[in-house]
């Protein structure tokens, strides 16, 4: 608060300086009378020889006579001598103390009654406005966001990673219905992606009372027959088996699915809680290798690669400048992406940096090792078709910078 009013002093002091100086010099209006004169006297004596020159050219012409002649010219000579002389400044350059000291009482003066009127003197004070998250945002903004997302989706329903935003978004907002329709929309685009079908089923039975049971069991053996060791689906279809009283499934699938996670995690100690209890229900012996099971893959610290991506110039005339460039990073040997970045053939060559793109990994741990590559789809979905044109996938550390992507094939038609 003091640093704050010490400041506003500051300006108010700067401002009465710029206002109220030249109130109180003697030199200003002189100076000003100055010039005007100047600028007076020289527009008058050259209007002046103009006369003379038009006069001696009537003479000369013969339509004036020679009396004429001479006692216009010293009228006009003496009006030059009159506008010759120097003048001295008219203005006295008294000092307006009045008013200066006038200005300087008055602005502060108004200044504060007007604060005072219109302003709060709790906002002087950081504890009365800093107590809270000004910028924390409402139920309200989220639901007209992700209206405005759905939208959007309406003019460009090709948009993959639209598609999967707006299935989270529901998902987070519990309307699990609308979830669903959107991972459905998702995996029109993206048909091969077995982590689009998991989180399709997951979305299903969440809206159905956590029943797996139908079309969430067709879907999780969908993801399965894409990516066997995809964890989401084999936990949901080890829940599956359970819901059956098929536990002896279930154990087997939790335990595939147990190999994959971070030993010390929380997901791992509820899977080991449940694996117990299915192994139980089965009547199978306690498995005490799988208590102590150690991940297959050890989590990294996240996508934050970048690098560049261009196009080869052999491949120039088969891109058009709005078809879309998908730039992904998946899992080594192929499955749904841990996040994409969407750009267009006019921004290559492009720099990108996923830092801060939002992650499509879902539960899946980030392995030491991904995979990247770049697509330019002429249909617009993530998913690779005929006639696209594709980079070689090149397998770096999920943090790796200055990776360079040239698209260069054309997958075959």
């Amino acid at each position: 608060m003091t640093s704050f009013i010490v400041f506003a002093v500051l300006l108010v002091v700067a401002a009465l300086l710029m206002v109220v100086v030249p109130l109180f010099r003697n030199a200003s209006g002189a100076q000003l009378d100055d010039d005007a004169n100047a600028l007076q006297t020289k527009t008058a004596l050259s209007v002046l020889r103009e006369q003379l020159a038009e006069l001696d050219a009537d003479v000369a012409a013969g339509d004036m006579s020679q009396s004429d002649y001479q006692r216009t010219r010293d009228e006009l000579e003496r009006r030059a001598l009159e506008e010759g002389e120097t003048r001295s400044g008219t203005l006295s350059g008294k000092p307006a103390r009045g008013w200066g000291m006038a200005t300087a009482l008055l602005i502060p003066l108004l200044a504060g009654v007007i604060y005072l009127d219109i302003g709060s003197l709790d906002g002087l004070d950081p504890t009365q406005v800093g107590g809270e998250d000004t910028h924390q945002v409402t139920q309200e903004q989220v639901e007209e966001m992700v209206a405005t997302l759905a939208e959007r989706l309406k003019q460009d329903p090709e948009n993959a990673e639209g598609w999967f935003m707006l299935a989270r978004s529901y998902s987070a907002m519990g309307r699990f219905a609308d979830a669903a329709t959107a991972y459905g929309e998702l995996a029109k685009r993206m048909p091969d992606e077995a982590q689009v079908y998991a989180d399709w089923a997951d979305a299903l039975a969440a809206g159905n009372n956590r029943s797996l049971v139908g079309e969430p069991s067709r879907l999780i053996d969908k993801a399965l027959s894409l990516e066997p060791d995809n964890i989401k689906a084999l936990a949901l279809s080890g829940s599956a088996a359970f819901q059956a009283s098929d536990f002896a499934k279930a154990a087997a699938q939790w335990e595939r699915m147990l190999a994959q996670l971070p030993a010390e995690s929380e997901l791992a100690t509820s899977i080991r809680q449940g694996i117990a209890e299915a192994r139980q229900k089965a009547g199978m012996a306690p498995a005490a290798a799988v208590a102590a099971a150690a991940p297959a893959a050890a989590p990294g610290a996240g996508i934050s690669l970048a690098g560049t991506v261009a196009l080869s110039p052999a491949l120039v005339e088969k891109a058009k400048a709005d078809d879309v460039v998908f730039i992904y990073v998946r899992p080594e040997g192929g499955g749904m992406p841990f996040a994409i970045l969407r750009k267009t053939v006019a921004d290559l060559p492009v720099q990108f940096d996923f830092a801060g793109v939002p992650s499509m990994a879902g539960d899946r741990p980030i392995p030491a090792k991904v995979e990247i590559g770049a697509r330019v789809s002429k249909s617009g979905n993530a998913g690779a078709r005929p006639g696209d044109l594709d980079s070689s996938v090149l397998a770096v550390p999920p943090d790796a910078s200055g990776v360079n992507l040239l698209i260069e094939t054309e997958l075959a038609q």
